[in-house]
């Protein structure tokens, strides 16, 4: 029952709290019948809407359109009234009887509005004029859930419950009820939340960052992620009252380390986030549990503590961050680990000044396997680059700890090597970086250099190399090829002592046939 009542809400306690209603809202268990009662009267609900503030102005109160919903009846035994809840509402435990307080108003209304819609309660649905005032009216007794449907230019107000009738002085029955709401402006923030999958060597503490396995398609054309887990948006440090019907995101990962969802629309105040299992029930802050066979825990930050701080506080309508990750403490058969590679991009002039330039540059990234004399080259993934900037490249390690050797060139967008003599730039910096679970980052600079205009460039003696720069192939297309020289990086002129070659053997014959005519 628990997880039902808790998986949906839509309003936040302290951000959208209703205020001065009158205090016979607040409906007392078994109230006792007055000689005035009167069980075949109608009623009435009238709701005022008060000024929001939004800047230095004041909203438009017209227009906005109010829901009403009759989600409880009310039964007399000629000595005491109470109200029986609409049997499609039972599941949220909603106690329709015990509404004595103003939060519990409140909290009761925020319940009963996850599932209204499904409900199958019709509503009535009128809009307010140009006073912020709307009027429901010849209503059957019983309790009634007012909802906001359509802020327009207005703002926002909680839901919240009214019975009619109710007993304001203990004596008469008041059967036209009417109240007064305070809203919020509806401009909001949000929250951008990026989960990330890592693990801890239990006897080092060292982190190392993970790499879901990619999503595969079943028989039946369903498409199942590498790795699925569930967070939810909450008003309170207990999670048990969730914010919004969509309180609830899915984090799908698909061959990565990190994924990022984000909350829109979100009004200030004070949020906490949690990991959730499918239904939306939360995980305790940094308890280890098991999904899907893997077993972690979900701490806030990059993993290297155990901060179960997921409190949010918003305020201005901020664009708010929290980095969340998942510590694993035995990696997941099916996981890789993963090293970062960044490229750092250097454009300058002729004169070897940085500069930007209009053109676009790109780099491809390779692993190289087997020897020297035959090279293999995987292509990893091919990146814009950043004119005088970074990117971050992931790549997989071994998780034996191996080393992982790297192959880092310019290409153009689709992969292809650059040719130097038909480009306008000196390029420098292309070669390998070895990564491993010990060495889980490693860095590597593309430097761009403007050619005069009566600049040659040739591909051998021209070319710049760094200390990075080791045993380099050059692959030049984006599958595998293997390299078959007798040295990779190898940049002998072959075809130069090729011409010497034959020029020779041509002065040759020339010579012996000389020679024999002489004789």
């Amino acid at each position: 029952m628990k997880s039902i009542i808790i998986k949906y809400s839509k309003y936040i306690l302290t951000l959208l709290a209703v205020a001065a209603m009158a205090v016979g809202l607040l409906m007392p268990t078994q109230i006792k019948a007055a000689d005035s009662y009167n069980k075949d009267k109608k009623g009435s609900i009238t709701i005022n809407l008060d000024d929001v503030k939004q800047g230095d102005s004041v909203t438009n109160k017209a227009g906005v359109s109010v829901s009403i919903y009759q989600v409880a009846s009310i039964s007399h035994d000629e000595v005491n009234i109470s109200f029986d809840i609409v049997n499609s509402l039972e599941s949220t435990g909603v106690d329709v009887n015990d509404i004595t307080t103003s939060d519990k108003n409140l909290n009761a209304a925020k319940k009963l509005t996850t599932v209204i819609d499904n409900s199958g309660i019709s509503a009535v649905t009128k809009k307010t004029d140009s006073n912020g005032k709307v009027s429901f009216t010849n209503l059957a007794q019983g309790m009634y859930l007012v909802e906001e449907k359509d802020s327009a230019s207005y703002g926002m107000f909680s839901p919240f419950l009214v019975a009619i009738p109710y007993m304001e002085d203990g004596q008469n029955w008041i059967y036209d009820v009417e109240t007064y709401t305070k809203g919020v402006s509806n401009q909001q923030g949000s929250l951008e939340v990026t989960k990330a999958l890592v693990y801890m060597d239990p006897e080092t503490g060292k982190i190392y960052n993970l790499q879901a396995p990619e999503s595969y398609e079943e028989e039946n054309g369903e498409t199942v992620p590498g790795a699925r887990y569930y967070v939810g948006l909450f008003c309170d440090a207990e999670g048990t009252i969730p914010y919004g019907k969509n309180y609830l995101k899915t984090i799908d990962f698909n061959g990565s380390h990190s994924e990022t969802i984000k909350y829109d629309n979100l009004p200030d105040g004070t949020y906490y986030l949690f990991e959730t299992d499918e239904n939306g029930v939360p995980y305790a802050m940094g308890e280890t549990h098991t999904e899907q066979d893997r077993t972690y825990k979900c701490v806030v930050g990059d993993g290297s503590g155990d901060s179960a701080d997921n409190k949010v506080q918003l305020q201005g309508r901020p664009q708010g961050k929290m980095n969340i990750s998942n510590v694993f403490t035995i990696i997941p058969e099916d996981f890789l680990v993963v090293a970062e590679l960044t490229i750092e991009k250097k454009v300058l002039d002729q004169n070897g000044q940085q500069t930007t330039t209009n053109d676009t540059f790109y780099a491809s990234v390779y692993k190289q396997t087997g020897s020297d004399d035959n090279v293999e080259n995987e292509l990893i993934q091919t990146v814009q680059l950043q004119q005088n900037g970074k990117v971050t490249v992931p790549v997989r390690v071994e998780k034996d700890g191996s080393t992982t050797k790297v192959y880092i060139e310019e290409t153009d967008a689709d992969g292809n090597t650059i040719d130097p003599d038909n480009f306008a730039y000196k390029i420098s910096g292309e070669g390998n970086v070895e990564l491993s679970m010990e060495q889980q980052t490693g860095t590597i600079t593309l430097t761009n250099r403007e050619k005069g205009d009566e600049e040659e460039e040739t591909t051998s003696s021209e070319e710049e190399t760094t200390s990075t720069e080791k045993e380099k192939t050059p692959p030049n297309n984006k599958k595998n090829k293997k390299s078959k020289s007798g040295k990779t990086g190898d940049t002998t002129p072959i075809l130069t002592w090729i011409i010497i070659g034959v020029a020779a053997a041509v002065v040759i014959i020339f010579l012996v046939v000389r020679r024999r005519k002489s004789e």
